[in-house]
């Protein structure tokens, strides 16, 4: 049977799949539920020095597996938080990751704070809403690292321009990375009566769930290949293909809170499982031999459009039913059936894939 624990900064998780900051990771109560449905560890709704003033209503799914949000931190006053929730939080028996932000005053404030309480296994801090430029986030990281021995990690809003000058800054600082944060600001409204459907003053929120994971892997792949320091893949993650993903991709961890929202707190034990299954079936034993595997794979040939070989559409008959969605999508009209058999005229055909 394969063995999903894995270790991140010296500290032991049973799995990789791991709550996230936001709705529910919200308190001891609503973690509990995630360690009863399977998580490994537990990432805390973030706190900063202000609590937050959530508008309402707060969140909207605009399709299906997506969320957009105004949410924000958390409502709970920090020292309430640290002083009641924490302890219970750390008696349910997983790892603790305090998430917090969001100014380096703020930072620095908590880092005091969460280090008194010996609470928690780590932070993590939330660059979501200060300023993206360098100085201001070595500033922030150096303000938590500075107060806590504890690990702290960097957590990435996909906003970030300089992604390779954003990991060399805070490479000297931090312990590990977690990415991505949700992504925005995001807007959506009934066009009925113009209302948006967010709470938000101007109505607008952060888009997270199946609809940024391409945006999260890149962001993981991108930092794997910048640093050998950690990194919790976070965004997206709906299954143990998508947390496979994340892994091959360079993370030692994915972090869920949409998916777990849209499904409930039994998705971490699920997706454990469903990825324990899955490295049984492919022989590996451990998940140190799956973490950044994507970049040691044999890199593929770049093929150009009318030049050199070209790559064409295969029929798989035994496969098809003759839905016929490959005619219909292709826009060039190069595919079509003729008694029922695949025909491909290759001087329409553009290699799309």
């Amino acid at each position: 049977m394969a063995d999903l624990t894995t270790k991140i900064c010296g500290i032991e998780f049973p799995n990789p799949i791991f709550t996230a900051a936001g709705p529910t990771a919200s308190d001891a109560a609503m973690l509990k539920r995630a360690v009863d449905g399977g998580a490994g560890g537990l990432v805390t709704k973030t706190i900063s020095i202000e609590p937050a003033k959530v508008p309402i209503p707060n969140i909207f799914s605009p399709f299906p597996g997506s969320l957009m949000n105004a949410e924000l931190w958390s409502e709970m006053d920090y020292r309430k938080f640290i002083a009641e929730e924490l302890p219970k939080i750390q008696s349910l028996g997983r790892p603790v990751i305090a998430s917090v932000g969001y100014s380096p005053e703020d930072l620095a404030v908590l880092g005091r704070e969460i280090e008194k309480s010996q609470s928690a296994d780590a932070v993590e801090f939330s660059i979501h809403y200060i300023g993206k430029d360098v100085e201001n986030l070595k500033r922030t990281a150096a303000a938590l690292k500075e107060n806590t021995t504890l690990p702290v990690f960097a957590k990435f809003s996909p906003s970030i321009l300089d992604l390779p000058l954003a990991v060399k800054t805070l490479n000297e600082i931090v312990d590990g990375y977690v990415a991505i944060n949700s992504v925005g600001p995001a807007l959506d409204f009934d066009v009925e009566t113009l209302q948006p459907y967010l709470g938000s003053s101007d109505g607008r929120g952060w888009l997270s769930g199946r609809a940024i994971l391409p945006i999260g892997l890149h962001f993981v792949a991108a930092i794997y290949e910048l640093t050998d320091k950690p990194i919790i893949g976070v965004g997206g993650v709906r299954n143990s293909v998508d947390a496979l993903k994340y892994i091959l991709a360079g993370a030692s961890a994915v972090q869920i809170s949409t998916h777990a929202i849209l499904k409930g707190q039994n998705v971490y034990g699920k997706i454990a499982s469903d990825l324990e299954n899955w490295m049984d079936k492919h022989g590996f034993q451990n998940l140190e031999s799956l973490i950044g595997a994507f970049h040691r794979r044999e890199k593929h040939d770049v093929y150009i459009f009318q030049q050199g070989k070209q790559l064409r559409p295969a029929w798989e008959e035994k496969y098809c039913n003759l839905c016929m969605i490959c005619v219909k999508s292709c826009v060039h009209e190069a595919i079509t059936f003729i008694d029922d058999k695949f025909t491909l005229d290759e001087e329409k055909c553009v290699s799309c894939g």
